[in-house]
């Protein structure tokens, strides 16, 4: 018996095209809520760049790749990155290595709006502002984007061993704590709320999705998610823009 959905927010709950969440999903996460099924966001964003329409709703709050976790009472989980790998990942953007986004608790900003930020920008629906990446220093991070190819991830992980990485898109990679990502977002869930991973289903479409996947009994892949998520997924569903979580839900007799 499914108690718990999670769900992804870019390519899954939200369309690229649209930048808008169709209706079919709204309908399906209406008639989850109804049978008392948990609904929870589980995504790379911050809570300040979720739209209206994901920012209410949803029972519980994965955010910044599991770094950030709340609900309705309160943060059950909060993971920064540790001071030397803030120092570490920002002595890497003053060496030129690449370029970066900040993500803190209350603010997010990139070191320099280069034409590849400006990309991921629009495919998401935001606007990121350039500051001085000294500004780093001023509060927590709980995670960075590092705009460089996934065959240069490598100078991330091999000079600093409290960070691990991850992506979603071929333009940038996250930096998060080294045991950091989804999966341990969803951990914390299932022990606030007493939940099993048979009883949970998640559903996603990017790299940072797997580990996600591994958390819970049955992991769904978006039809537009890469081909490796889609390999390691228990089912496939369409596309987000073809009604790709309803027709799950359906599938499963969630509906």
């Amino acid at each position: 018996m499914i108690k718990a959905a999670f769900f992804d927010i870019d390519g899954t709950l939200l369309s690229f095209k649209t930048h808008k969440m169709p209706e079919s999903t709204k309908q399906a996460l209406a008639t989850l809520r109804e049978k008392g099924i948990l609904t929870i966001v589980s995504s790379g964003r911050p809570t300040y760049q979720l739209p209206p329409c994901i920012k209410t709703g949803f029972d519980s709050y994965i955010t910044l790749s599991g770094q950030l976790c709340y609900d309705a009472d309160g943060v059950f989980r909060s993971n920064p990155i540790s001071k030397t790998g803030v120092a570490s990942v920002v002595e890497q953007v003053k060496s030129g290595c690449y370029e970066a986004l900040v993500l803190q608790g209350d603010r997010a900003f990139c070191s320099k709006l280069t034409d590849d930020v400006a990309e991921v920008a629009r495919a998401a629906g935001l606007e990121y502002e350039p500051d001085d990446i000294d500004r780093t220093f001023d509060a927590p991070v709980y995670q960075f984007c590092a705009f460089l190819g996934q065959d240069r991830e490598h100078i991330i992980t091999d000079a600093i061993p409290d960070v691990a990485t991850t992506r979603w898109t071929h333009l940038f990679c996250d930096i998060m704590p080294a045991d950091g990502g989804k999966i341990h977002g969803v951990r914390a869930a299932f022990e606030r709320y007493g939940i099993s991973p048979q009883e949970a289903i998640a559903f996603g479409d990017g790299e940072n999705d797997l580990s996600m996947f591994e958390a819970v009994g049955t992991g769904v892949a978006m039809g537009n998610a890469w081909d490796t998520v889609k390999e390691r997924a228990d089912y496939v569903t369409t596309s987000v823009d073809d009604d790709g979580i309803w027709k799950a839900c359906e599938h499963f007799g969630l509906l």
